[in-house]
């Protein structure tokens, strides 16, 4: 079962007005270089989603320790964003969500594994505790496999409809996520049926297909842009870390 979360993010959609692309993307990396680029300033990463109902949109997350980091604003920068590229696009779909640490495997900096995949679960509330103990033993069979495989988990705190987990795949790129898939992924569930029984893994597996709402999968890929997130040494994305 879940025990809780550490680090939070909001984030949101931002659809770019047709033809303002390359304006959006320059007074985006703009406002970032000067508003949040610098210890003490808020921090925010972006992405491009790459395929789903969102494609060819940003992904924009505002990444905080602890929830009251968000009581803080930036009425200069976002007066700024709104100046530079407000007029540009729509958001969408704001969300808050919470790391599950335990349910978690990072080993190496977010920024080294610019590709993601992420699958969203929607699981019924009665079987919570099926969903979370398959999760959780994923998580602790990649800490003992000897497998690459970058994997975060989010829970949403606010803004979705019930009760929705994203599984965050990270990649270098799309060679190194074809050979996660396959040849890394052996090895986790090698490590799940040695720590967990015989079969356990397609055991399990099968009752976490029992745990989701129908219709309650879905995915979407999405890569990092750097020049328009915060840099990585002012991120303080090492408690992301689950070795730490």
């Amino acid at each position: 079962m879940m025990t809780g979360y550490t680090q939070l993010i909001n984030m949101r959609y931002l659809k770019v007005d047709r033809g303002m692309e390359t304006k959006f993307k320059e007074g985006a990396k703009k406002k970032t270089s000067i508003y949040n680029s610098k210890e003490g300033q808020i921090r925010y990463f972006t992405f491009l989603v790459n395929t789903g109902p969102h494609s060819g949109e940003y992904f924009r997350v505002r990444y905080e320790e602890e929830l009251s980091g968000f009581d803080s604003n930036d009425p200069k920068g976002n007066d700024y964003w709104n100046d530079l590229v407000g007029d540009l696009h729509t958001s969408s779909d704001a969300q808050r969500w919470g790391y599950v640490k335990n349910a978690s495997h990072v080993t190496v900096s977010p920024f080294a594994k610019p590709l993601r995949r992420v699958l969203t679960y929607n699981y019924k509330g009665t079987m919570q505790k099926e969903f979370w103990r398959f999760r959780n033993n994923v998580a602790q069979a990649l800490q003992n496999a000897d497998a690459d495989i970058f994997m975060e988990v989010w829970w949403c705190g606010s803004g979705c409809n019930g009760n929705t987990v994203n599984v965050v795949f990270g990649h270098k790129n799309y060679a190194e996520q074809a050979t996660d898939n396959s040849e890394e992924w052996v090895k986790v569930v090698e490590k799940y049926n040695e720590m967990f029984g015989d079969d356990a893994y397609e055991e399990d597996i099968q009752t976490f297909e029992t745990s989701l709402e129908m219709y309650g999968r879905s995915s979407y890929s999405m890569s990092f842009q750097p020049e328009m997130s915060s840099p990585e040494n002012m991120s303080s994305l090492e408690e992301l870390n689950t070795n730490n």
